[in-house]
């Protein structure tokens, strides 16, 4: 946690805890990587039989955690998954489910000594809990488990009146997190498995002029293109439902949410990356369960300046290398003297709640009128020199957007972006936040950044960050 005076805390810690995060997100990855959702969901492969797509009995017995009985004088394969009960029959489209027959579009169809099911057959199943929910995933054509999230359907694209709306079928709408707020970068991520289709093409009138899945460790995810047309946003969470609409408007509404500032398009150039592990001395910061901060601060910046060595053509330099006390003033010194491109302030969160996680990034407010005087006919803005940093707001909005979107598509959420002048910025005369990456009383963050594996993820998730912001893609 930065070191600031007790009314800065408190002011930071209220903020933290106003309403759902300003983001939200959703799938290709910030890191270009594909969609991960194979890695994570248990599927089986399909087959088309005599025009129709069927999953063999063995996958679908797996799938549902069943136990199969064979009578090879009817030639019916019984499946047993709970309390429920499923007969095949070969060369049959009716199926016995439980105490009722369901009819399927073809029937079931012995093949190389095993029965062939159409994949129909996943929507005609009970749903509930002793069950395994099967999705077929027309993309991969595979059959899978939906995860406990559910499913996400189909995007319907619907143009009226200055407004375009997204329209997604979700099991679970109050999952929905917006990522990033750029127009030209504008993420979500939805807990469900994607089990829909995109639309073709957009029609012409739409905000929205482009939209791809992008890859996350859990849910599903997408980037889309926004016209500059575009004022606001907002997205409605309709449970009841179960639907999300992501709505873009024209016409300025206090009821919309504005888009991030943004830089000119074009990769940004990187020459020096500081990188500031938060604490040290006496200072040690958060202290729970046998993890200090300090320690897991300097830890993470040797690992992530070797990561970004390894990916960038940049000299990285760190405001402290041992465990000692750095002024604040020394600090952004360190930063100025070497010409920083980028400082990443690196620290970690703790609260009396136990409940509350995640990370958070904060950076200078986006405008910084009220920070300095004019001098003679606007002619001239003057800033303290403690406040240089606002004058680069824009870029280390971009930066904490970047970076918190690789945290969130990989798992590492709630994100959340403050628009505030932390206390390590203050002097620095260059794009940055402080990252609060990740809160120590909280025992799952605590296990994940922990061990040596958790923190050479946590570097590489930040490295993917900085990497996108220097792409500017």
């Amino acid at each position: 946690m930065a070191p600031a005076s007790g009314a800065r805390a408190l002011i930071a810690r209220a903020l933290r805890r106003l309403g759902p995060p300003l983001l939200a997100l959703a799938t290709l990855g910030v890191d270009g990587r594909a969609p991960r959702i194979g890695e994570t969901l248990e599927s089986a492969p399909t087959r088309e039989v005599s025009g129709t797509t069927c999953v063999g009995a063995n996958d679908l017995a797996r799938l549902l955690r069943a136990t199969k009985f064979w009578h090879p004088e009817v030639r019916k394969l019984i499946l047993r998954a709970g309390p429920h009960r499923i007969q095949l029959t070969a060369e049959d489209p009716f199926v016995v489910v439980d105490d009722g027959t369901v009819a399927l579009p073809a029937p079931v169809m012995p093949v190389g000594g095993e029965l062939q099911v159409p994949v129909a057959l996943a929507d005609l199943l009970p749903r509930d809990s002793t069950l395994a929910r099967l999705v077929f995933d027309p993309r991969r054509r595979v059959l899978v488990v939906a995860p406990p999230s559910g499913v996400l359907g189909s995007a319907r694209v619907v143009v009226q009146e200055g407004r375009t709306r997204l329209v997604f079928e979700a099991d679970r709408p109050e999952e929905v997190v917006v990522v990033s707020r750029a127009r030209d970068h504008f993420r979500v991520r939805f807990g469900g498995f994607f089990s829909g289709s995109l639309p073709d093409a957009l029609p012409a009138a739409a905000l929205v002029q482009r939209i791809r899945p992008i890859g996350a460790a859990a849910g599903s995810a997408f980037e889309m293109a926004v016209s500059r047309q575009a004022t606001g946003f907002r997205v409605v969470r309709d449970t009841r439902a179960r639907r999300v609409v992501l709505e873009f408007t024209r016409e300025p509404s206090s009821e919309f949410t504005a888009f991030a500032p943004e830089g000119p398009p074009g990769p940004r150039d990187l020459r020096v990356v500081v990188l500031d592990p938060g604490h040290g001395g006496r200072d040690a910061g958060v202290t729970a369960g046998g993890l200090v901060e300090k320690d897991l601060t300097l830890a993470l910046a040797r690992q992530l300046e070797s990561e970004i060595g390894r990916r960038l053509r940049v000299r990285v330099v760190l405001t402290r290398t041992e465990d000692r006390d750095v002024p604040v003033e020394a600090r952004a010194e360190i930063a100025n003297r070497a010409r920083a491109d980028l400082v990443v302030s690196l620290h970690f969160d703790g609260f009396p709640n136990a409940a509350a996680g995640g990370a958070t990034a904060y950076v200078p407010p986006a405008t910084y009128s009220s920070a300095g005087f004019t001098g003679g006919a606007g002619s001239l803005t003057v800033l303290a020199w403690r406040e240089a940093a606002t004058r680069h707001a824009v870029e280390s909005r971009a930066l904490g957007e970047a970076i918190l979107s690789s945290l969130e598509l990989r798992g590492d959420g709630p994100i959340l972006l403050r628009e505030l002048l932390p206390y390590p910025l203050l002097g620095v005369d260059a794009p940055g936040l402080l990252l609060e990456c990740a809160t120590l009383t909280a025992r799952a963050d605590r296990e994940r950044v922990g061990g040596r594996a958790g923190m050479a993820e946590l570097a590489e998730t930040i490295a993917d960050g900085i990497q996108a912001y220097q792409r500017n893609e």
